[in-house]
């Protein structure tokens, strides 16, 4: 009971956090707020997290754990390269949108702390990449996709799509809802890398005698009625 305890109340601490550094940013936050709206004592804030910083950083950790686990219980039952990439996708969006005041302080304030790119929470987000991009390269190899894709390029386009569209959402309050773009992002992607299936190529064979010259007259696809 005391380990549920100590995880409830260390919950609490992040929820809250995370509601005051996306409202007012981490410069301006301060411990005595956070400790004030989750109902405890600074102390007990940093018998938790030994800096405000660490505390900052804590919450991705926890948030992006949370995701893999719920991702990686569905991950098993989806055949195909395609529906993984779509999932993996779809689980970006749904995550940001459903979680704004996390994908706020995720694209408008960690994407530019460089100490943010050694934590144990950065490397979490980076095995969702990675995971990305095992799946593009598996339609490679099962033949679905291109052999020429760039699987990094492709990561880079889906993943900077993303953060473009999330972006804009917090800034401007557009697009209204993230996963109606799920559909419209792998469309265009899809299209893009898809090998095309067999048959669907037209080809055109002439068998002209040889002494028959192809004249512009003949060429010309206006018809001439002089």
């Amino acid at each position: 009971m005391a380990t549920d305890a100590k995880t409830t109340r260390r919950n609490n601490i992040l929820e809250k956090a995370l509601a005051i550094f996306a409202k007012k940013t981490f410069q301006e936050t301060t411990i005595a707020e956070i400790s004030k709206a989750a109902r405890v004592s600074e102390a007990t804030v940093y018998e938790y997290f030994k800096t405000k910083e660490e505390l900052l950083f804590a919450i991705p950790e926890k948030i992006t754990r949370e995701a893999i686990e719920e991702f990686e219980k569905v991950l098993p039952y989806l055949t195909g390269a395609e529906s993984r990439v779509r999932a993996i996708v779809q689980a970006y969006l749904t995550l940001y949108h459903n979680n704004p005041e996390y994908s706020s302080l995720v694209m408008l304030q960690l994407k530019t702390n460089r100490r943010f790119l050694q934590t144990r929470a950065y490397k979490l987000i980076q095995s969702i990449a990675g995971r990305l991009l095992d799946c593009i390269n598996d339609g490679i190899t099962e033949g679905v996709f291109k052999k020429n894709t760039d699987p990094y390029l492709i990561r880079a386009m889906l993943l900077g799509t993303i953060e473009h569209l999330c972006i804009r959402w917090h800034l401007f309050g557009r697009p209204s809802n993230l996963a109606d773009y799920v559909d419209p992002i792998m469309d265009l992607t899809f299209n893009g890398m898809r090998t095309r299936p067999a048959g669907k190529n037209l080809s055109i064979h002439l068998h002209l005698p040889r002494d028959v010259t192809l004249t512009h007259e003949m060429l010309s696809p206006e018809d001439n009625h002089s």
